[in-house]
């Protein structure tokens, strides 16, 4: 089985069937013909290059991008799970009568590095688009 590709308005669309594509796009002959395991081993996505031809997968400023957000996003989680442990920390002691963040200034300053990361790691997914300001 072959999937058909065409450009459309600056895009790729594909079909599994030509004269699906003819009836649902009115194009009657594809750009390009790939088997199924070649699209499916793309991703399912296909893009026009600064050639004007049909590329299958990603493109790479978009690959790019979400690669970033997915590293940034697990880098916050780190983070945040580390913080997490160490506020822990700190309200056990405070049931104690103890205030770590005078006793411990190490780990004050992690706690305060960890709240700086994050924030940081949350502005950057702001400006890529992966998240609304709050």
């Amino acid at each position: 089985m072959n999937i058909y590709l065409a450009k459309k308005n600056g895009r790729v669309i594909s079909h599994t069937d030509l004269a699906a594509m003819a009836q649902i796009d009115g194009i009657t002959k594809a750009d390009k013909t790939v088997t199924v395991e070649e699209w499916e081993a793309a991703g399912s996505t296909a893009y026009i290059d600064s050639t004007g031809k049909i590329k299958l997968g990603e493109q790479p400023e978009a690959k790019a991008k979400r690669e970033e957000i997915e590293s940034l996003e697990k880098e916050e989680v780190t983070f945040q799970r580390e913080l997490d442990g160490k506020d822990y920390k700190v309200i056990k002691a405070s049931e104690f009568g103890q205030v770590l963040s005078q006793t411990d200034p190490v780990l004050h300053e992690r706690r305060e590095f960890c709240r700086n990361r994050i924030n940081e790691i949350r502005t950057r997914l702001v400006e890529l688009g992966a998240r609304t300001a709050e």
